[in-house]
């Protein structure tokens, strides 16, 4: 029994290496050539998956008008036409109903799916209210919840989640908010997920940390603050005169997670998270910057390992982009053989999904396809 037990625990480690394994070629998951159900049918975020409660694989990568990948499992989905989520394209902010992506799915019965939604205003297009015009300028950003009720077949949005605590401005010229929410993982009986802060006001720049105990109220969230998560995302527009610098993140250090987390996924040998970021750095200084998909990992969500390259590709988001025919985007992390519902955990191997883009000039084109490349996952020794 006592060697069982010891059998049974996770392995020791102060961090995971990820990467792809010698020879490995991307395939294809999503074709927009030929599986486009529209023009804009296109794969626009990380890649996200649950079980319904009828065994059935759902698979979201999508755009503003959400249709999914449905099948028997992860390596046999096929497009699905139906719409199941719809932005409302409201003109007022204060709505958050304007430009939506359902980024974080998550169920625990697989008829009931609740999903944090990156939320866009784009006050470039109301131009009375952007005088100074371009998309950027004038990019307003928070996180709100949708809901479904029969499984992912349909959402509706169901309230504001979190932001920053302040009113749209059209004259701050560059964008502002929480930005791309990463996939929900539970842990310890509290479902948590992260966001990308740009800093304007009380709010400093980085991945802010938040968690809740109930899925199904928006309000509950609650966001890191450096000691423990007691930030309630303040609505400016429900609740005007509050002092916003009680209600603003602390964003995680940046030298661990620099960028954007596109997804979380717990190694199960080990117990480690993995968050997967896209971005531009160098490892050691001195060294020309590499792009591509970089991880750390980290045993309590707070305290993160250095970042390490697990796959160098050119980037939607370089700055020498305009010589690239393709790039690629919005890593995820999936393992078809999880256990979980909601594929948040995975073992020594796994797959990293990618939206691979077709450029223009210095622009994506929507020629955008999901692919996905196995990775491995090893263990580094606690020194």
């Amino acid at each position: 029994m006592a060697a069982l037990l010891t059998l049974a625990l996770p392995t020791q480690a102060a961090e995971l290496r990820v990467a792809v394994p010698a020879g490995a070629r991307p395939e294809t998951v999503f074709d927009w050539n030929g599986q486009a159900c529209e023009g804009w049918d296109v794969p626009d975020a990380p890649a996200r998956a649950w079980r319904g409660v009828d065994g059935t694989v759902h698979l979201l990568a999508a755009h503003t008008t959400a249709r999914a990948l449905t099948g028997p499992s992860l390596d046999r989905v096929a497009p699905d036409c139906k719409v199941v989520f719809e932005s409302g394209r409201n003109d007022d902010p204060g709505r958050y109903d304007d430009r939506g992506w359902l980024a974080a799915p998550y169920t625990t019965d697989g008829r009931v799916v609740y999903a944090l939604v990156h939320n866009e205003y784009h006050g470039h297009e109301r131009r009375a209210l952007c005088p100074v015009g371009g998309y950027a300028a004038c990019w307003w950003n928070s996180v709100t919840l949708a809901v479904s009720t029969d499984g992912g077949a349909r959402f509706r949005a169901a309230g504001y989640v979190a932001g920053i605590p302040y009113r749209f401005r059209g004259d701050l010229g560059h964008r502002a908010g929480l930005f791309g929410p990463s996939n929900i993982v539970e842990k310890d009986g509290w479902y948590y997920a992260t966001a990308f802060a740009e800093e304007t006001g009380a709010q400093k720049r980085g991945v802010c940390l938040m968690r809740t105990r109930d899925l199904a109220a928006p309000g509950s969230w609650r966001g890191w603050d450096g000691r423990g998560f007691t930030v309630r995302f303040l609505d400016p527009y429900a609740e005007p005169g509050e002092n916003p610098a009680g209600h603003v993140c602390a964003p995680l250090p940046a030298g661990r997670l620099p960028f954007t987390v596109t997804s979380l996924v717990r190694h199960a040998p080990t117990g480690l998270y993995v968050a997967a970021m896209a971005g531009r750095r160098t490892e050691t200084p001195g060294v020309p910057p590499v792009s591509g998909v970089w991880v750390s990992s980290s045993a309590d969500l707070l305290s993160w390992s250095p970042p390490r390259l697990a796959w160098a590709a050119p980037l939607m988001t370089d700055p020498d982009r305009c010589g690239a025919a393709e790039t690629v985007y919005y890593p995820s992390i999936l393992d078809p053989d999880s256990p979980s519902r909601n594929f948040e955990d995975t073992d020594d191997t796994a797959f990293l999904y990618l939206t691979r883009l077709r450029m223009k000039g210095c622009a994506p084109t929507t020629q955008r396809d999901l692919i996905r490349v196995p990775i491995r996952l090893d263990p580094v020794a606690d020194r």
